[in-house]
């Protein structure tokens, strides 16, 4: 699905509080870099599998969360 809307400023912001990288998170994902960069980028969205990874990984809260992933209007 392109065109997924997601806060990629607010996405980064928490890898790098992490310390966690696009090598970091392909490692651990298992997910090409390629795959990641375009995920991050918004080009290809996350699934919600990859999200629940992403959350618990990244210690995310359910608004921070949701201000990340679902950063365009829901219809």
């Amino acid at each position: 699905m392109d065109g997924a809307i997601i806060n990629t400023n607010l996405l980064k912001s928490k890898m790098a509080l992490h310390g966690i990288t696009v090598k970091d998170l392909s490692a651990i994902q298992e997910w090409s870099p390629a795959t990641v960069s375009r995920k991050i980028a918004g080009k290809t969205a996350f699934t919600a599998p990859e999200i629940q990874a992403c959350v618990k990984l990244l210690a995310l809260d359910s608004a921070t969360a949701s201000a990340i992933f679902f950063a365009g209007n829901v219809s």
